[in-house]
């Protein structure tokens, strides 16, 4: 074992023994106080009994939850259950499934020992819905947000009015819950965290197409608390995809739409908790589509998955295994008026006709197979340990046009644009590429057989090839190529949690986590496009400095000239090297009026670069392990519920935290150097929420208040920029460029509101209104340092930006729907829902907010000096824009059919289907950002337009699925 990681496994080992006194001494002390608190005059206790049956075939209904007030459990193999130890009093009784229907009866107890008997319930129509099916999948984002579409579709199994609305019906309109980016939601399945260390991100693409099988989850929004794990900011989920924790069934659907992919096939077979206590689960699917609803794009995923479960008396081992293959042809953003020459909003930039067939440009491929092993102990009926280790590896993809000494081959290149000529006063010129790309659509899309030409008469000779001296290379050397930025991943994690009921009244839950997580980020060559070889330099820096020093522009110094074929490594090559310890414990205290929880956390986090070759530019901080960036940070939460009755409540949390900086946050440019962001530090976080809550047989009702408080963010992006570089004479060149914005404030505060209510005239028939109504914003002028990517060590720009009160982008922050839901007695559902959105800001330039962008002058003294920001131009450069308000309707039905066999079982066949956007909107903006560049001299706010992403229009789904 090198030193380095000597030294981290001993700060973690010193680490954990340190925590574990810290936490158990202060469980400790929270029992004494919780358990002071309850007194010793316990209130009458009562225990609560029934089964579990299906109405129709009087087949016992395993695994389903049984939640009274706010205790819940689960039925065993024979539908049983039994809830032990509850207080006297009145409550409300559901039993909640995926494959049926329970409406809430009213319980009380009176007395110590209630049979329920069989309690009865019905299929339930939309059974095999899931957010996959319902909310479509919109264009792919650029790689800034790329994680983050479908981060609502976890939450769609909430049984909480508001969040399970917002995740439906909002989700195509990229709303995030409060605002909030995906870190801020913890993600587990089988107890394992599914967030990546590296970015905080929970990567949902690992269990697409795997409905079936995780449909047994717990979920908890905001800052409630959790039972297996501390949670998040945004609350958190753990999906339980056990073999014992699936239904017995042989389950075979198909489903046609016109989205993302266009056809989906899925298998499974659950075969329940066996006699000799085995159970199994196997499924699998496939979703593909030749070209999807953009032109372009496609769409190939295939899906397995299996799992095994032994019980030994009080002990289950399981072992989970999940894998997605995908690849699929995507498309990016671009501008407006690219979209009007096209005359359509879906134009896509990322592909050409190849021998007459389409080829894209931008494929992203992905595998990284997942093995959890799982062992539960129940050491009794009041306490539990439930640990998990998982193991994860694969390689994760996406390619893109790569040149050298040849133009830009981006058909939306803004150098491309009549609006470049435009703005450079030359509009007959404007005028005739405008009326050129009208009469030739392909113009508009890329030239792959250009390329193809290009590379065939690029005859070259290179000398001292592959740093031999002597040693050269004759042929036709690649201007264009297609390659391939990987990040391949080996992740361990491991995750233990204990539960201990001490009393009716009071639980204890704790747990310890370990992560390692390396990530090798490297550059391929995927396609030659018809040329002999590449050559690995770095064209920007062999502009700017070739002269100078030679070997500057080298990618690998020990081997210089490197000649490259395809599949070879180049540009850059380096592992992130990511360890994370984390402790927690928490109590709950739950009486007949209050129900209160304390909670904290403590973590420790170290990575490090290590770089795997020699860079030209950065010789001495390159290769190699870097310096360890380590950091301990800490949470808190705690809350209280006051129950004015079984059904009315009033609530009210607050947490306080600090986080570590995520790794792909922490390097000025990671690909080429070991260098630290400057003031490089934890995040700091403050919340509170609180609110009233009704839940009652016929009316569910929400009124919930929130504000948050981010502290010390930073931002980190890598562009070129025209202006990056000032010659001798003065002359303004581009350059690569690090913009780093530290110590960013943001707050978000809102208030969310719900309510569902059965319409008594019209059994089955009920309403349902939703707003989110909230404000994203920064707080504070933060400072920006602009680091040139050829200039070592070198700060561009050191300055301040006045973004105080911009809005973040996050998505709509005012969004409101109004529905009709009915289901019938024959198993049939209808739905309608009206949608509003608005607010919906474009993401800003922080460059664009400085004196700079304003002033005329390089050094700016007087006040003509400026653009005044109330003229019409620096109204033009400073304001934010926000897209227009939106109206959207949504239609879904479905109906299920019980059919009897002549073997006398009993057969299902489930029937959905849906449309979204019905009124075919297709002027629906899903996101926009302004670009990092700025015209300075001119002040021509047009020259680099925002790029835009629209959603789909009408877009539709039918589902069909067999089960017995």
């Amino acid at each position: 074992m090198s030193a380095l990681k000597t030294k981290c496994v001993t700060e973690l080992l010193v680490f954990y023994t340190i925590i574990n006194c810290m936490v158990f001494s202060r469980l400790l002390l929270l029992l004494m106080l919780l358990t002071a608190a309850v007194g010793t005059a316990l209130a009458q206790t009562a225990t609560l009994r029934g089964v579990v049956q299906d109405a129709s075939s009087q087949k016992t209904m395993p695994n389903a939850t049984v939640r009274l007030g706010d205790f819940k459990t689960m039925t065993d193999e024979a539908g049983a259950f039994a809830l032990t130890e509850i207080p006297f009093g009145t409550y409300e009784l559901q039993v909640l499934g995926e494959e049926f229907i329970s409406r809430p009866r009213t319980i009380v107890l009176d007395k110590a020992d209630i049979d329920l008997g069989a309690m009865l319930v019905s299929p339930n129509p939309v059974a095999n819905l899931s957010a996959e099916d319902i909310i479509p999948t919109v264009a792919e984002e650029d790689d800034r947000n790329g994680s983050g579409q479908s981060v609502s579709g976890i939450l769609t199994a909430s049984r909480d009015v508001f969040v399970s609305t917002t995740a439906f019906v909002f989700g195509p309109m990229r709303f995030r819950l409060r605002g909030y980016d995906p870190e801020n939601t913890a993600v587990y399945m089988n107890g394992v965290p599914m967030n990546d260390i590296e970015s905080g991100m929970p990567v949902w693409s690992l269990w697409g197409g795997l409905n079936d099988v995780m449909r047994s989850r717990e979920i908890n929004y905001g800052l409630q608390p959790l039972t297996f794990s501390y949670g998040a900011l945004g609350g958190g989920t753990n999906i339980d995809a056990r073999a014992s924790k699936q239904r017995k069934q042989i389950r075979v659907g198909y489903a046609l739409s016109n989205r993302a992919y266009r056809h989906r096939l899925m298998a499974t077979y659950n075969t329940g908790m066996l006699k000799n206590g085995w159970a199994f689960s196997l499924s699998a699917s496939r979703r593909w589509a030749d070209e999807g609803y953009i032109p372009g794009t496609y769409y190939d995923s295939w899906a397995y998955f299996g799992s095994a479960e032994k019980r030994l008396g009080n002990h289950s081992i399981a072992l989970t295994v999940i894998g997605t293959p995908t690849a699929r042809g995507g498309n990016t953003p671009t501008f407006q008026e690219m979209y009007d020459i096209a005359g359509t909003n879906f134009y896509n930039p990322q592909w050409g006709y190849q021998n007459g067939k389409k080829r894209n440009a931008r494929v992203s491929t992905l595998h990284q197979p997942l093995f959890i092993l799982s062992h539960e102990w129940k050491i009794n009926e009041k306490s539990n340990i439930m640990t998990s280790a998982s193991y994860q590896f694969g390689k994760s993809g996406i390619t893109a046009l790569d040149w050298y000494a040849a133009a830009d081959p981006r058909p939306d290149y803004y150098r491309n644009l009549p609006s470049y000529y435009a703005g450079i006063d030359q509009p007959a010129q404007a005028a005739e590429l405008t009326q050129y790309y009208q009469d030739n659509p392909e113009a508009l899309q890329i030239n792959w057989h250009n390329m193809y030409d290009v590379n065939r008469n690029s005859y070259s000779t290179i000398s001292d090839a592959n740093g031999v001296a002597g040693e050269t290379v004759t042929g036709n050397r690649a201007r264009y190529i297609l390659s391939e930025r990987r990040m391949d991943v080996k992740k361990f994690y491991f995750n233990s949690v204990y539960q201990n009921n001490l009393t009716d009244k009071l639980s204890l839950f704790g747990g310890l986590t370990y992560q390692w997580e390396s990530t090798h980020n490297f550059q391929i060559v995927d396609d030659l496009l018809g040329a002999d070889y590449y050559v690995d330099i770095d064209r920007f820096a062999e502009r700017d400095s070739a002269d100078t020093n030679p070997n500057f522009a080298q990618n690998n110094l020990d081997r210089p000239n490197g000649i490259l074929k395809v599949g070879d490594t180049y540009g850059y090559d380096y592992n992130s090297q990511v360890h994370v310890g984390r402790t927690w414990g928490q109590a709950t205290l739950t009486t007949d009026r209050i129900d209160a929880f304390l909670a904290t956390e403590l973590s420790y986090t170290t990575f490090w670069r290590q770089g795997n070759v020699r860079n030209g530019k950065f010789p001495e901080n390159s290769l190699g392990n870097s310096e360890i960036q380590s950091f301990f940070n800490y949470a808190f939460k705690g809350g209280a519920t006051f129950k004015i009755d079984g059904r009315n409540f009033l609530f009210a949390n607050g947490s306080y935290m600090t986080r570590a900086p995520y790794f792909r946050d922490s390097y000025i440019a990671p690909r080429v150097r070991d260098q630290v962001v400057p003031d490089l530090g934890s995040e700091r976080i403050a919340s509170v929420e609180g609110g009233y809550l009704l839940k009652a047989p016929k009316l569910q009702a929400r009124a919930v208040g929130y504000i948050t408080q981010f502290n010390n963010q930073f931002y980190n992006r890598s562009f070129f920029l025209d202006n990056a570089l000032t010659t001798q004479g003065g002359d303004a060149t581009g350059g690569f460029v690090n913009y780093i914005m530290k110590g960013i404030n943001k707050r978000h505060i809102g208030v969310e509101l719900a309510i569902d209510a059965k319409i008594a005239p019209i059994p089955g028939l009920s309403a349902r209104a939703v707003a989110a109504i909230g404000q994203a914003f920064y707080t504070n002028r933060p400072t920006v340092s602009v680091f040139l990517d050829n200039a070592p060590q070198a700060v561009l720009r050191d300055r301040e930006v006045y973004i105080k009160n911009y809005n973040v982008a996050a998505g709509p922050q005012q969004a409101f729907t109004a529905g009709l839901n009915y289901s019938g007695k024959q198993f049939y559902f209808l739905n309608v829902n009206f949608n509003y959105y608005r607010n919906n800001w474009i993401d800003i330039n922080p460059d664009r907010r400085t004196q700079e962008a304003l002033a005329y002058t390089n050094t700016p003294v007087y006040q003509q000096n400026f653009a005044s920001p109330e003229s019409d131009l620096g109204k033009a450069i400073l304001n934010q824009q926000k897209t227009p308000d939106v109206f959207t309707m949504d239609f879904f039905g479905g109906k299920s059919f019980r059919i009897r066999g002549k073997d006398r079982k009993t057969y299902f066949i489930y029937i959905n289907a849906g449309v979204s956007n019905l009124l075919n909107n297709r002027n629906v903006v899903a996101f926009a950002f302004e670009q990092l560049r700025f015209d300075y001299e001119n002040k021509d706010v047009d020259k680099f337009p925002a790029r835009i992403s629209y959603n789909f229009g009408a877009n539709y789904f039918i589902n069909v699925t067999f089960k017995m």
